[in-house]
């Protein structure tokens, strides 16, 4: 992520992330707040959210809450630089509201984001984008309300047309319980999120050797 932003800034002036939520990335974020805050120029950041709980913003569930926690309030971001899911307003609202800040950000620049940071579920969706979501077919729509399999079910997610708008995708995953959906994604022709996400632009997967276990065999 340093890297990534290094080469934004100095071809461009800025630099444009799109921030994972669940646990995985929460320790890097939190290392990009301490040990290498000063690697990057934070005044020249803008953070956006590949995908949110249609929970207000203080929920233990928030992906917002949690990147503000470990990465936002530290560096005392101004709001400015965060583009925000709204997953305390109705969910098809909040998706068009989101929509229409993505839509935006692609006018001004193409593509639009310099790194797109994703993690990975047990069975294999990404942002929240699970296997079967008609959101994987969407090709119009850049974020969309989804009911998916999990709690809580109501989330908000880029759509791969808006992931897609990326110079770099960079997946994190880690823990036991990833090795199968993780062997998978590396098939040729999976058909799991990640997999189809990994393939609209260049991709880097850092994993654990718990997640990577089963990956070859």
């Amino acid at each position: 992520m340093v890297e990534a932003a290094f080469r934004a800034i100095h071809e461009h002036g800025n630099f444009r992330l799109v921030l994972a939520g669940g646990r995985t990335p929460r320790a890097a974020y939190e290392l990009l707040a301490g040990e290498l805050r000063d690697e990057v120029d934070w005044r020249r950041v803008s953070l956006f959210f590949g995908d949110e709980r249609c929970v207000p913003p203080e929920d233990d569930a928030s992906n917002y809450r949690m990147a503000r926690e470990a990465l936002i309030a530290p560096l005392k971001l101004p709001n400015s630089a965060v583009r925000r899911m709204a997953g305390e307003v109705t969910p098809d609202n909040a998706a068009a509201e989101y929509d229409v800040e993505l839509r935006r950000a692609r006018e001004d620049r193409q593509p639009a984001f310099d790194l797109v940071l994703l993690g990975m579920g047990p069975e294999g969706h990404t942002a929240s984008l699970f296997p079967g979501s008609p959101a994987l077919e969407e090709t119009h729509k850049l974020a969309v309300h989804v009911v998916v399999p999990a709690e809580p079910a109501d989330r908000l997610t880029m759509t791969p047309t808006a992931l897609a708008s990326t110079r770099q995708i960079l997946f994190l995953v880690s823990g036991s319980d990833k090795a199968d959906a993780l062997a998978e994604v590396f098939k040729d022709g999976s058909e799991l999120p990640a997999a189809v996400v990994s393939r609209l632009a260049p991709t880097r997967f850092l994993v654990d050797e718990e997640a990577a276990a089963r990956v070859g065999s």
